[in-house]
């Protein structure tokens, strides 16, 4: 008669528990890498947008005193055609008036995140809002950075290149300079640089607000 082997139940399940309990460090190890994997790609987003945000607000500081001396010029001289004959005074103040500045906002740093699809790593709900909501200001700032400009080349830079010398910048007849025409030209030019200076106002505090909550470098 045969003999029946008697199954060692107890061992099997220490056995069977064994590559369980193995199988789940195993993943957990995994799932723990690839967390703090994630939190280094996360944090190298971070640290790149916020020295990004820092050559920006640089940038920015530089056009806003550009801007608002640019407007000084600009509101002067619709003060010297409408009111005043120093023809020599008023031709310089238009050649001035040409020095219209262009403003560079820097997005490498968060088109990487973008492009990648990194943004979806950040848990941090607030601080991915607050990068979202920054960009959008650049872009803000930008799109009345090109109406300014539109400004420019299609009314004021048009009308000096067919009325003023730009060759030798030698005065031409007052009535160059103080016909109702000019005086319009100026006007829309001057209004467009406020709004344009406001709006730069607005980014510059924006950037600030947002170095002084992320940027802990010099803590």
């Amino acid at each position: 008669m045969a003999r029946v082997r008697k199954i060692d139940w107890l061992n099997h399940s220490l056995e069977f528990l064994v590559v369980v309990v193995g199988i789940l460090i195993a993943f957990q190890l995994n799932t723990c890498s690839e967390e703090k994997k994630e939190a280094q790609i996360v944090q190298r987003h971070t640290t790149n947008i916020i020295a990004e945000t820092k050559f920006n607000r640089n940038n920015i500081e530089r056009t806003l005193t550009q801007c608002e001396n640019l407007k000084a010029k600009i509101d002067t001289l619709l003060i010297e055609v409408t009111s005043g004959q120093n023809v020599e005074k008023i031709n310089s103040l238009s050649l001035e008036a040409l020095q219209l500045n262009n403003g560079y906002y820097k997005q490498n740093a968060y088109n990487a995140v973008v492009e990648t699809g990194d943004m979806r790593l950040y848990e941090d709900v607030e601080l991915r809002d607050d990068i979202i909501s920054l960009y959008e200001y650049y872009a803000w700032a930008k799109g009345i950075d090109e109406a300014t400009l539109e400004t420019y080349t299609t009314y004021y830079y048009p009308y000096a290149v067919e009325n003023f010398d730009l060759i030798n910048g030698e005065p031409q007849a007052i009535e160059k300079y103080n016909n109702r025409k000019f005086g319009n030209i100026l006007a829309g030019y001057s209004y467009m640089m406020k709004f344009r200076i406001e709006k730069q106002k607005e980014l510059l505090e924006k950037t600030t607000e947002f170095l002084d909550k992320y940027d802990h470098s010099s803590d």
